[in-house]
């Protein structure tokens, strides 16, 4: 899949468009910040596909980044279900064979529905668009999805895909962030057609882990991820052996009560199972499956060894025979 970037100059008042973004025959183009890029968006983006393969155009989508909440101010601590990268990843399983990346910034946040439709969906050649039920786009977010063919005088066809529910509930982000605080990382799983994911690398702690018998890899978030309730999960593994091998494992999330008394961010230490070596400075992959339990306070650190051997054997049991 081919990535483009783009961005808007107010000074020259202009997109910035790459030549090689413009696609002969033209794009079919699922638009949206597609974050957690779940059910819902995937049927969005799955439209965009099956258009282009039907009328001979390139699947195309387009993403912004960073969030619109970030740069307007609506959201001071925004978090990502899916980092831009990963999101990407996920485009190219689904069909998409070119994905524009606009730089959502302070002077993009000015431009017009009208101007955002003719001279950027205009010239990148799209013929047909395909976006949720809660589309908006443009200045203050007027435009919608009857302006965006309007604004392209009938030159995109426009199709809206409508919500998609899941046990009577509508599948959203906003949904699965309810579900991953608290602690219900199964059903955030379904919604998101896979397991949550955090990505990260492994730095020195206080290798306290390691003394009571149990080490741990702390991991350092590679973005601004939504972490799940505080608490212990059974987790699977990736990157851990020296080809990158998968292992399965128990996951602290939270700030330590029992022998950090002095709180702080809450920290991700995890212990892999029937696994030994050096993981510091490697790029893990970590997929939340089952919670065990809520972040404690013991009254002993024998209590806590006790515990931890605990949830150890509990995720052998819960992940034994998954794939």
């Amino acid at each position: 899949m081919e990535r483009f970037e783009i961005s808007y100059s107010q000074d020259e008042q202009s997109f910035r468009i790459p030549p090689e973004a413009v696609k002969p025959g033209g794009i079919a183009l699922a638009i949206g910040f597609f974050d957690g890029v779940h059910l819902g968006h995937a049927e969005v983006v799955r439209k965009a596909v099956s258009l282009a393969r039907e009328r001979g155009y390139t699947p195309a989508v387009m993403t912004f980044d960073p969030h619109p909440r970030v740069v307007l101010g609506h959201d001071q601590y925004h978090t990502v279900l899916t980092p831009l990268p990963d999101k990407l990843d996920r485009f190219a399983e689904l069909g998409i064979e070119a994905a524009f990346v606009v730089s959502f910034d302070a002077e993009f946040s000015q431009v017009t529905a009208e101007r955002f439709v003719q001279e950027l969906l205009g010239p990148l050649g799209a013929k047909a668009a395909v976006v949720g039920f809660d589309f908006k786009f443009g200045h203050r977010g007027r435009g919608n999805p009857e302006l965006l063919r309007s604004a392209s005088g009938g030159a995109i066809d426009v199709q809206v895909v409508e919500p998609v529910f899941l046990g009577g509930a509508k599948v959203s982000s906003t949904r699965i962030r309810e579900l991953l605080a608290e602690g219900r990382c199964d059903l955030a799983a379904e919604l998101l057609d896979r397991p949550y994911e955090i990505k990260g690398t492994v730095i020195h702690g206080k290798a306290l882990g390691r003394q009571l018998g149990f080490p741990t890899a702390n991991l350092e978030p590679e973005a601004p991820y939504c972490i799940p309730r505080h608490g212990v999960y059974a987790v699977r593994v990736n990157g851990a052996g020296a080809g990158g091998e998968e292992a399965d494992g128990v996951i602290n999330v939270g700030v330590r009560p029992t022998v950090d008394a002095a709180g702080g961010e809450p920290k991700l230490e995890a212990h892999l199972l029937d696994f030994s070596g050096d993981l510091y400075g490697k790029a893990l992959s970590v997929r939340f499956l089952h919670f065990l339990r809520p972040e404690m306070k013991f009254g002993s650190l024998d209590e806590l060894i006790a515990q931890i051997g605990r949830d150890a054997a509990r995720a052998r049991e819960l992940l034994a025979g998954e794939s």
